[in-house]
């Protein structure tokens, strides 16, 4: 039996950090998330003017970019 497909939840950019940087201690600054973003780190959804993310892509796409495997 197959499990439903979950719909992507798509939020705002500084909800997005929060969600993916729960820690306000560890998590990067605005600018540098925004500098990210415009980097295209991580995919965006842009509605007309407005753009959203998909915490859990952008975590996936950061982790595939910045994790350091072990050797």
């Amino acid at each position: 039996m197959s499990e439903p497909q979950q719909q992507a939840t798509l939020v705002g950019v500084n909800k997005c950090r929060e969600i993916v940087f729960p820690d306000p201690e560890s998590a990067p600054g605005e600018r540098t998330f925004h500098q990210w973003m415009a980097n295209r780190y991580f995919p965006v959804h842009k509605i007309g003017r407005r753009v959203f993310l998909d915490p859990e892509e952008v975590r996936n796409a950061l982790s595939r970019r910045f994790k350091i495997h072990a050797v």
